[in-house]
């Protein structure tokens, strides 16, 4: 195989909690296939994958390290302790070592990203108004990227929204999966609406938008041979309740997913 990239794609990264470490096994087998990501757009755990990844530069590798250490008390003590207004006790050192990975997410500049990626958009709810808010690459908004992506992830009563004042009002960002657990349309608008686009279903409750019976259809109807939707194995993995131990078992099975068709996105 050449050491070029072949094709770029425009790669979606869904909703869904722990079973967000899929997408580090997707990111891992594009790598393999030589498949260059030109855009990324993320939403609740996959906002925060295409932050690190995309904004912070973390490679796959260094993503899997950092996400397979957390656990579902270490996540409910972050919750806790966020919502008190304060940091996670040093003796929980997941919990500790997770909450300065999101306070990095300060540095994340949407016009310098990493790795050949050109274009990032991060999808939030405000739950003030139930405005989607989107943060991307060559597009204004008035909250930060980092914002975006804390909120975005933030689920309702596990962990506190963000607010923030902005010229056109209060916001209150929450998980953006609350709307659309995977925002394809997105991906087909400026400035993501470029070639073939790679979205990483994981399979969890649909938002209030995307929930017409016929949404795939006319989606694949609309658009021909630009869409593939991977539907990776999630076996016995929650969203909230969640095994370190499950950790490479997920990894590997969204570069699975990826390998097994590698034909439609080569």
């Amino acid at each position: 195989m050449s050491s070029e990239p072949t094709r770029s794609v425009c790669l979606v990264l869904g909703a869904g909690g722990f079973r967000g470490l899929v997408h580090v096994g997707v990111l891992r087998g594009l790598q393999r296939l030589q498949i260059g990501v030109e855009s990324v757009i993320g939403v609740s755990m996959g906002g925060l994958v295409a932050a690190f990844h995309a904004g912070l530069g973390y490679s796959p590798d260094e993503l899997e390290r950092r996400f397979a250490r957390l656990s579902t008390p270490a996540i409910f003590s972050l919750g806790w302790s966020l919502h008190r207004g304060g940091k996670p006790r040093l003796d929980d050192s997941a919990a500790s070592s997770f909450h300065r990975d999101l306070e990095d997410l300060r540095r994340v500049d949407l016009e310098h990203l990493h790795f050949g990626i050109r274009s990032l958009g991060l999808l939030a709810l405000d739950l003030s108004s139930g405005r989607e808010v989107f943060a991307a690459t060559g597009h204004t908004c008035p909250v930060s990227p980092a914002e975006v992506a804390l909120g975005g992830a933030s689920i309702p009563g596990l962990f506190p929204w963000v607010r923030r004042k902005c010229p056109q009002g209060v916001v209150r960002l929450v998980d953006g999966g609350l709307s659309h657990s995977l925002p394809v349309e997105r991906a087909l608008a400026p400035p993501f609406s470029g070639g073939k686009i790679l979205a990483v279903d994981l399979q969890v409750l649909r938002g209030f938008r995307e929930r017409h019976p016929d949404r795939w259809q006319r989606l694949e109807r609309e658009h021909p041979g630009r869409i593939v939707r991977l539907l990776p194995r999630v076996d016995g993995a929650g969203t909230v309740f969640f095994r370190s131990a499950s950790a490479p078992d997920l990894v590997r099975w969204g570069e699975q997913a990826v390998l097994e068709r590698s034909e439609a996105l080569c």
